[in-house]
């Protein structure tokens, strides 16, 4: 968590975009995404040549982004051929070589040569950021004086971008609440969701619509803290920096957040793609592939029939993005495979033939585990100007599920979360009595969940009993409200008394006018 002296050098950061008019969140994490990983690179390769000056070498080229010599940046024309552009000195393109410069020649160092340098795609030695900042422009044109600003305080020796863990944090308090048009699911919730699914090594995990990353980068920490006696394990490290984690945005700036978010989380070659795996002309073959999907897909979208993947309206016949993600989920597990995703409200009841089909697909020919109804409110984060994340007065539950192509839905457990530990308003402050922990050990006891009165947070329902109403999800459907006697006093005992009140009131009536007669 960011907080003290470093919290107010980041705001020290925004604030100096906002003293230049940009204001937009989605601007300024899009320069800022660009400038971090410019000195990561830096950082890391400074960590390198002081590790191999500790043992008398140098380090092995090949290891490195900045390489003795020149680099050569060139442009292909129409006819695909290549022309040399410019050359100029690694040593040149470093943080630590041209943090210093005059704002004009800033300014152009790291425009005219450092962003072609990491946007390069034969540039291996920058990995898979140049495939997103393909769409990058260079947000400092008549804007010098910010940019030195911005750099000066980058520079600061607290933000080393070699400290995965604060790096990570760091940058998701830059991201904000609000980045281009989206909403963040809170942290507290990934991390309940993570909890949960419990993801193992060597498991394939996606996030369909992974904006920043959240349910990737709590996957990783979770691995990290519960299999880090096998993570020394050469092997292992392999498969968990590049086989483990994918990830799809169709927006090639959350693309770049989410890639960004991820390599500071120490996941190094994260496989993203800037694919709507929905489409029908999608390349991507992800389907049947998954041990875990977590998600939060976007509401209350639509796409035209016809540009959607058919195997997907074999599922669920419909243009709503809420219901075709779902069915996307259900496709892209393995057998055994499992899904915990956020579906709003409407997924669970609405009577309309789409989304009755899709339940039927998770409880008929699937194992439907459970339903966590949330409270609405509980995305209503506010961003860095105070005004509520859009999206925010949604009713949200989880669904979970299991891939298994043959059925085996017999219960399905029910949670009904009324406190997340945060006040349901704009300001969410923090309160006592979160039902999170409770969830949590409750989903890992479901054999001690069928003892449970209707009357509780929780409870197992039968399938046949869901079946009898039409499958419909809601908490609400199946709760008990708790009846309790109340025995009221005779009406005779209620007359009397009404009586008695009447006669002293009288009583006193009279008493004010004696005494109003004498004074007159």
């Amino acid at each position: 968590m960011i907080t003290g002296t470093l919290k107010s050098k980041i705001n020290a950061i925004w604030q100096d975009f906002y003293n230049e008019n940009m204001a937009q969140t989605s601007d300024i994490v899009n320069q800022l995404t660009t400038l971090m990983f410019i000195k990561m690179l830096d950082d890391q390769q400074s960590a390198l040549e002081a590790q191999a000056s500790l043992i008398g070498v140098k380090p092995e080229q090949s290891f490195l982004t900045f390489k003795d010599g020149n680099y050569r940046y060139y442009e292909l024309d129409g006819e695909g051929n290549k022309t040399l552009k410019f050359e100029i000195p690694y040593a040149d393109l470093r943080w630590k070589n041209f943090k210093n410069l005059n704002s004009r020649d800033l300014a152009k160092r790291i425009k005219d040569y450092v962003i072609p340098f990491i946007k390069d795609p034969d540039n291996k030695a920058v990995g898979q950021f140049g495939k997103y900042a393909k769409k990058y422009t260079f947000g400092f044109d008549d804007k010098e004086r910010l940019l030195t600003s911005v750099v000066d305080k980058l520079s600061d020796s607290e933000l080393d971008f070699n400290n995965t863990d604060l790096m990570g944090d760091v940058y998701e308090y830059m991201c904000g609440s609000g980045i281009s048009g989206q909403y963040r699911t809170p942290r507290h919730i990934i991390d309940m969701a993570v909890n949960m699914m419990e993801p193992k090594l060597g498991e394939k995990i996606i996030d369909p619509a992974m904006g920043t990353a959240g349910f990737i980068i709590e996957a990783a920490k979770f691995i990290k803290e519960h299999q880090h006696q096998d993570l020394l394990n050469v092997r292992n490290q392999q498969v968990f920096k590049n086989e483990m984690f994918y990830g799809c945005d169709n927006d090639p700036n959350m693309a770049r957040i989410g890639y960004m978010n991820s390599v500071l989380h120490g996941i190094k070659n994260p496989n993203f793609s800037m694919d709507s795996l929905l489409e029908n002309e999608n390349p991507t073959n992800y389907i049947g592939k998954f041990d875990l999907v977590l998600a939060n897909p976007p509401f209350s979208g639509s796409l035209v029939e016809s540009a959607t993947n058919g195997r997907i309206l074999s599922i669920t016949k419909t243009k709503k993005t809420e219901l075709l993600f779902v069915a996307l989920m259900d496709m892209l597990l393995k057998p055994g495979g499992r899904c915990m995703t956020i579906v709003p409200d409407g997924v669970l009841t609405n009577g309309n033939s789409a989304f009755l089909s899709l339940r039927r697909e998770l409880i008929d020919k699937q194992r439907l585990i459970g339903v966590v109804s949330m409270p609405m409110g509980i995305f209503q984060a506010s961003s860095k100007k105070g005004s509520a994340s859009k999206g925010a007065g949604v009713k949200t539950s989880f669904l979970i599920f299991e891939k298994t192509n043959n059925g085996g839905t017999d219960n399905v457990w029910f949670y009904n979360m009324t406190n997340d530990g945060f006040t349901l308003d704009v300001k969410r402050q923090s309160v006592e009595g979160s039902d999170i922990p409770d969830i949590i050990e409750r989903f890992h006891h479901l054999d001690q969940e069928f003892d449970r009165k209707r009357t509780d947070k929780s409870f197992m329902v039968p399938v046949d009993e869901i079946r009898s109403k039409e499958y419909d999800l809601s908490f609400n459907k199946y709760k008990q409200i708790e009846k309790q006697e109340v025995v009221y006093r005779p009406t005779s005992e209620i007359l009397n008394d009404l009586r008695n009140t009447y006669e002293e009131a009288k009583e006193l009536m009279e008493s004010l006018e004696e005494l109003l007669g004498k004074e007159e």
